[in-house]
């Protein structure tokens, strides 16, 4: 069936492709039962901090969304951290990626640790997710939603992507559910726009984006999430603190289903299921019309049994493939580390 960005000028630079019309959706919008699993790593006695529900309209209640932890001094996640910062450090000095940055958590325990998690990016297509829990919230109080159909009008954002969609989609009117498929399993910006256009859909999208206390673009900078911002969704996913169970399950079920299989997918096994999300964008300078940077995301879940974890990477550099290889190549050096025999249930 189907297929998710757009152009932004300045003075200097023209921003295309991937996340630059969610990014002005997002400024406008803003002025699970299962089999019983085990810690990756022995839990240590570290203080929570509650990430809880931004509700200016409710000044008496805080709901909790995720906990989080300071960075893990456990040994062997510092052995994983080394490991990922020589990896990082061998890829930009071979002019493989400008910057990397990593994001690495264990579901069962919610211990983290990182290399330059805090540096921002454009997240592009990343931002999508919000856009599918907007849409899904909405339906969670009236189911009626996604039958409702919305108009889509093809355009030619996909030719600026170098990911481009494969779902061959045609204008026309698309149910809401369909449209959530299109952006999610494709990546689909026209399928996100025609989402968007619900008025219904962007302000809660603004609200979902204010729930999560996530970061925004400012007047200097349009580079703006890190990778331990942009996971919190992930993980508020995987506990179903913003949704029902089922629909969490299915939330994740679609995003297991994406096409995008170039970045964490493949630096995985065959078998393991990743529900993940990535997003791309390219610069192009203003005077001279060249492809001055571009940037890669993928971040998500790996379902390892007894062992899941969220990994997030964000990247930035001259080369897509090249950035596509940094992320499968962070992928799979994480996910030999985590089944290692000397990580022990």
């Amino acid at each position: 069936m189907a297929r998710i960005f757009s152009t932004n000028k300045s003075t200097v630079v023209i921003h295309v492709v991937s996340g630059l019309l969610l990014g002005w959706f997002i400024h406008i919008a803003y002025a699970s039962w299962s089999e019983k699993v085990v810690p990756l790593l022995p839990v240590q006695n570290t203080s929570n901090n509650q990430v809880r529900v931004n509700l200016p309209q409710y000044s008496l209640i805080a709901p909790p969304l995720y906990s989080e932890t300071a960075k893990s001094n456990n040994p062997t996640f510092k052995i994983l951290e080394n490991k990922v910062a020589d990896f990082v450090a061998s890829t930009t000095a071979g002019k493989q990626a400008d910057s990397v940055s990593v994001y690495f958590r264990d579901l069962n325990t919610a211990q983290w640790t990182g290399v330059n998690e805090d540096q921002s990016y454009r997240p592009s297509s990343m931002l999508k997710v919000i856009a599918m829990m907007a849409a899904l919230k909405l339906a969670e109080q009236d189911p009626s939603i996604l039958q409702e159909k919305l108009p889509l009008v093809v355009s030619e954002s996909s030719g600026l992507q170098y990911f481009k969609p494969n779902d061959h989609v045609i204008s026309g009117k698309y149910q809401v559910q369909d449209l959530i498929a299109l952006m999610i399993k494709y990546s689909d910006n026209d399928a996100l726009d025609a989402l968007l256009s619900d008025t219904r859909i962007n302000d809660e999208f603004g609200q979902i984006y204010t729930f999560f206390r996530l970061p925004v673009a400012t007047a200097t900078s349009t580079d703006y999430m890190s990778p331990r911002s942009y996971a919190g969704l992930f993980i508020s996913l995987y506990n179903s603190t913003l949704f029902q169970w089922g629909l969490s399950q299915q939330v994740l079920g679609l995003l297991a289903d994406t096409t995008f299989k170039q970045g964490l997918v493949a630096g995985i096994p065959d078998g393991v299921v990743v529900a993940h999300k990535f997003g791309e964008n390219t610069d192009i300078d203003a005077t001279t019309d060249a492809q001055v940077n571009k940037e890669l995301h993928d971040c998500g879940i790996v379902y390892v049994p007894k062992k899941p974890y969220l990994l997030c990477v964000m990247t930035r550099g001259q080369d897509f493939a090249a950035l596509s290889n940094v992320i499968s190549g962070i992928s799979k050096l994480v996910y030999n580390q985590v089944t290692a025999s000397s990580i022990k249930p």
